[in-house]
């Protein structure tokens, strides 16, 4: 009886403690509520569940950001390399696209729209996989990739075999995954370390790692720094090579991503492909978060080595675009939603994971309002069937309006973009979801060039000639059980 007491005295003490924080920190009342019910409801699980999955900012890891980002800024004021932290925009306002960066450019500091870019769209892993190696292979200084899957198969086996070999060869190699993403490769190297029967197999990252390659696994998760939530990822994918040459996009490594593993039918991917002062964006990003996970100090990569002076290769305006669960990281969504909000004409959305929050769902229904067309493409059959249910909760009111909705038909699409008036594309690792617009760490580029855009735009095309557009009557006419399936998902959305 007195152990019963002192269970109940804890639990009631860590419930008043946690209420506190969802009264301070949930500004969604459904979720607000919803939260304090599991907490005092489910003795203990319900705290551990809201430490890993209900709080959504990251504490000591966005002070490390921040401290990485001051670093830069100090930085910027003296050295040459980063002048670009001040340069002139005015020339956006001359732009075809103007109007749309003037509409973005508050969500995404500190970046800012940078000319004199090139850049090249590259469709699955049968483009960018020999691209990106390719560009490995020739590195002379330095190769920095991150990404948020290295599945243990031919194609991550052969990243790591690459950077090996240029680490060997005295090029400078840093290579960061998300340990979640890659949580299977990861047990597999514990089990090479620890395990006695997986010698002879299931070595994987190590041998990248004895020959030079310096490697870590992004986790919101460490109680021993003060994380606690596995509900964050760093979902961001990119690579910079020699500080000239860099890559973003949504495509991770793994054979499924190529045609000669898939019978010729690889799951639908972008990447981009970029040239330019832009460059030093990706680099900037890429120092932050290899600081968050390394805990090495962001002013020992600020070095020509890195950030070279890099001058104008073609006509692209680009602006990096970054997501995050602090306060100041969730410029993704809002320019998402400014973007959408600025267009004139057209807007055609392509998307794996369609599970925006209202906002969103507003913007798109006020744009067709105002006369905007829009046409939104999403897979036919989700990877994640629970996500597909909940997009199609969502229909309704798009539908109604005069959003035009189609499912692509398999392999799965799991490319993001958007376009807008055909003078603007986004594209990136961000699905248009709740989990990358707020809970993720994620990486886009906004890019205004009318050849690489029309590019975007026919490829985007082709989804849609691959798709079945869904009708305002068959969707109103599907079965009551499955409406409500898609209803009760839905009511995930906060995690999904």
């Amino acid at each position: 009886m007195p152990d019963l007491t002192v269970l109940g005295v804890l639990h009631a003490a860590l419930g008043l403690f946690l209420s506190f924080d969802v009264v301070l920190h949930k500004h969604k009342p459904v979720s607000a509520v919803l939260w304090l019910g599991i907490l005092w409801v489910v003795p203990y699980v319900g705290a551990l569940s809201y430490l890993m999955f209900g709080m959504d900012r990251v504490g000591r890891g966005a002070a490390a950001r921040e401290a990485a980002r001051a670093v830069l800024k100090r930085r910027a004021r003296v050295h040459p390399t980063f002048e670009r932290m001040a340069v002139d925009t005015s020339h956006v306002d001359a732009h075809a696209a103007g109007y749309i960066f003037r509409a973005t450019d508050p969500a995404v500091r500190p970046f800012r729209v940078l000319r004199g870019n090139r850049a090249e769209l590259m469709v699955d892993g049968d483009e960018f996989y020999p691209a990106l190696f390719e560009a490995i292979s020739g590195a002379t200084s330095s190769v920095h990739v991150q990404t948020f899957i290295i599945s243990r198969d031919n194609t991550g086996r052969e990243l790591l075999e690459r950077l090996a070999e240029r680490a060997r060869a005295g090029v400078e190699v840093r290579l960061l995954y998300d340990r979640f993403g890659s949580f299977a490769a990861e047990v597999r190297l514990l089990y090479d370390r620890f395990g006695s029967f997986a010698a002879h197999v299931l070595r994987f990252f190590e041998p990248a790692r004895q020959a030079g390659v310096q490697m870590h696994s992004i986790s919101q998760a460490n109680p021993f720094k003060g994380r606690f939530q596995i509900n964050l990822r760093n979902h961001r994918k990119l690579a910079v090579i020699d500080g000239d040459l860099g890559f973003v996009g949504g495509i991770n490594f793994d054979d499924k991503n190529l045609s000669t593993y898939t019978g010729g039918s690889p799951d639908r991917d972008y990447h981009v492909r970029l040239q330019g002062p832009a460059v030093s964006d990706l680099q900037f990003q890429f120092v932050e978060d290899w600081h968050f996970a390394s805990s090495d100090p962001p002013d020992a990569m600020l070095d020509s080595r890195y950030f070279p002076e890099l001058d104008p290769v073609g006509e692209a305006l680009v602006q990096i675009v970054p997501g995050g669960p602090e306060i100041l990281g969730r410029g993704l969504a809002n320019a998402f939603f400014a973007a959408i909000v600025a267009a004139e004409r057209t807007i055609t959305i392509l998307t794996p994971y369609f599970v925006p929050d209202q906002p969103i769902i507003h913007a798109m229904r006020y744009a067709a309002q105002r006369g905007v067309s829009i046409r939104l493409v999403v897979p036919e059959r989700n990877n994640h069937w629970y996500t597909g249910f909940a997009a199609r909760a969502l229909y309704t009111p798009l539908l109604v309006e005069g959003v035009r909705v189609f499912e692509r038909r398999p392999p799965f699409a799991h490319a993001k973009a958007l376009v807008v008036d055909g003078v603007y594309a986004m594209l990136g690792s961000a699905n248009l979801d709740y989990r990358s617009l707020y809970l993720n760490y994620e990486l886009n580029i906004e890019v205004a060039d009318l050849e690489f855009v029309a590019r975007v735009e026919e490829q985007l095309e082709s989804e849609i000639e691959q798709s079945r557009e869904v009708s305002l009557e068959a969707h109103l006419a599907r079965p009551f059980p499955r409406r409500l399936a898609e209803n009760f998902c839905h009511l995930f959305q906060p995690v999904l």
